[in-house]
């Protein structure tokens, strides 16, 4: 009961512990979404030299595409041109003009005649978007070192006839992001739209080194806007230089230690957390005091008044609610009252069994009565048919006699043990048959079985018109024996089965005990088996009472 309470309170007080760890929780993530906006302010002032850069590269190559001097390059030389354009920007390593399928026209450093770029991604995607595109070469065709490409399509009218491009090396990329990151004390990184690192700077002389992202966790947070990913020892910032082709990674040593971090959100769960579980706890301590255990009192005097014993107040229900203590005085009360009633019901059952036991036994008198006019009647009959007929009477009589001797000689009046009665029967109608029946030998198979009195009265006849049929059967054929089968299965039914080895020569079907035997089965919803060439044989299988199955189900 104790702990259904305090779980009942834990529920009940779960709302508010929810809403406090809620709070807790928003305040949290409040702090966390102003750190990530402050990095990405951050990030965004930061990048201004690279963003220049690419910038500046972009806005050349427009300039050099629409140039008029581009339409002329195929009629001469354009090398002190592109040199000339080159020594204005230091960190572009070449430039090029091609045509639309990759022939060099002109480049910077000077390319072979008839030399081909070979094709690449960078340039599918100029073509495809007839516009500026960004994309990293591990060798540039030109320079043969890792380089940072750009494109700019070329237009005669309306029709693309090649494009302009410039290179930057990535060593040249990494003296741009170090002299970026000498007064934000950060790392950098630029890395391409498959989250692969073109270049970095060099990390930070520091206590913790701050990692970069791994390539899964860039292409999972690239997009226009910046974006914030946490790394080893700190936190990163993903920004677009040229979405979605560029972008660059700023990482920085986070400014406060990680058992700082976990320790502000373990107080911002555990406080709200602590104050509700002292709330169960006060609930719990009060439903103890005065309810639980004034209540465990009333228990255990409740099984003592169970008992019949009367006990004074524990010093539990002294200090109890006025409720409580009321409901004690209320089961002494109706205790006393039921041991009251219990007794006038015992006694009112005990009388009623002695009625009942003593009317069985007039019954049964009086059947013992029935039984011997008709012995004597049948010592007086004039033929032996008549005096067949009234012994079979007197048979019948009897065997109800004895099924009435049974119960009130042994006090039962709801079920008989119909093994016993089965064997008391057997040896009652052999002894009747006299010397007719003296060399039968009695072979009994009986296995405990029981069965309400409503039901032993016909299962009994049952038995006794089976044996008799038996016996009659035998006739004067010398010695035999007379086997009788009975079990309970386990459901309450009953089997049954009377056999000899005698042949006999009397129908039992069309006989008065045939049709008894039938009126019998159907009384108890029977099966019975009889052989027309073996009349002495009868089984039967009878289905449990439907009053026993009814209060088996009800158990």
């Amino acid at each position: 009961m104790r702990g259904r309470m305090a779980l009942l309170l834990g529920l009940a007080m779960l709302p508010a512990g929810a809403i406090a760890t809620q709070v807790g929780l928003n305040g949290v993530a409040a702090r966390q979404a102003a750190y990530e906006e402050q990095l990405s302010r951050q990030a965004l002032q930061s990048i201004s030299v690279e963003r220049g850069v690419i910038d500046e590269t972009r806005e050349m190559l427009r300039v050099l595409a629409t140039a008029p001097a581009i339409q002329q390059i195929q009629a001469g030389d354009c090398r002190q041109w592109l040199g000339d354009v080159a020594l204005r920007y230091p960190y572009v390593a070449t430039l090029s003009v091609t045509a639309a399928d990759g022939r060099v026209l002109c480049s910077y450093p000077h390319a072979p005649p008839g030399f081909m770029a070979p094709s690449s991604e960078l340039r599918e995607r100029a073509q495809v978007r007839d516009a500026f595109a960004v994309g990293f070469f591990e060798s540039g065709a030109l320079s043969g070192q890792p380089v940072l490409a750009a494109l700019e399509p070329i237009h005669e009218g309306s029709r693309l006839t090649g494009f302009v491009g410039a290179s930057i090396t990535t060593a040249q990329l990494h003296e741009i992001l170090d002299r970026g990151r000498d007064l934000d004390r950060a790392r950098a990184a630029i890395v391409d739209s498959s989250g692969r690192i073109i270049a970095q700077s060099t990390p930070p002389v520091g206590e913790f080194e701050v990692g970069l992202p791994r390539t899964h966790q860039i292409r999972n947070h690239l997009g226009p806007n910046p974006d914030f990913v946490r790394v080893d020892n700190g936190a990163a910032v993903i920004v677009p230089l040229h979405a979605p082709d560029v972008y660059i990674v700023m990482a920085w040593a986070s400014d406060r230690p990680a058992w700082r971090r976990w320790g502000q959100l373990a107080f911002s769960l555990a406080a709200p957390i602590l104050i509700w579980l002292l709330a169960v706890a006060a609930g719990w301590f009060a439903i103890e005091v005065f309810v639980a255990r004034p209540l465990s009192s009333v228990e255990a005097l409740a099984r003592s008044l169970a008992r019949g014993e009367d006990t004074p107040d524990p010093p539990e229900l002294r200090n109890a609610p006025d409720e409580i203590r009321s409901l004690r005085r209320t089961l002494a009360a109706m205790a006393k009252t039921l041991r009251g009633r219990e007794q006038r019901l015992i006694e009112a059952l005990a009388e009623e069994r002695a009625l009942l036991r003593e009317v069985h036994h007039r019954v049964k008198n009086n059947l013992q009565m029935v039984a011997s006019l008709l012995n004597i009647q049948a010592r007086n009959a004039r033929d032996e048919s008549e005096a067949w007929g009234l012994a079979r009477a007197h048979d019948r009589v009897q065997l109800l006699a004895l099924v009435h001797q049974r119960i009130y000689a042994s006090g039962e009046v709801r079920e008989l043990r119909m093994d016993d009665l089965a064997a008391e029967i057997a040896r009652q109608l052999i002894q009747s048959r006299g010397l007719q029946a003296k060399d039968v030998n009695l072979v009994l198979h009986l296995d405990p079985a029981r069965a309400d009195v409503d039901r032993a009265v016909p299962l009994s006849f049952l038995i006794g018109e089976g044996v008799s049929a038996a016996l009659d059967s035998l006739g004067e054929s010398g010695p035999a024996s007379l086997e009788i089968h009975l079990r309970e299965d386990a459901d309450g039914g009953v089997r049954l089965a009377v056999d000899s080895p005698a042949a006999g020569h009397v129908a039992a079907e069309a006989s008065p005990g045939g049709r008894l035997i039938e009126a019998f089965a159907r009384q108890l919803g029977a099966k019975v088996g009889r052989d027309p060439d073996r009349p002495y044989l009868l089984w039967a299988i009878v289905p449990p009472s439907p009053r026993g199955r009814a209060t088996e189900r009800h158990a």
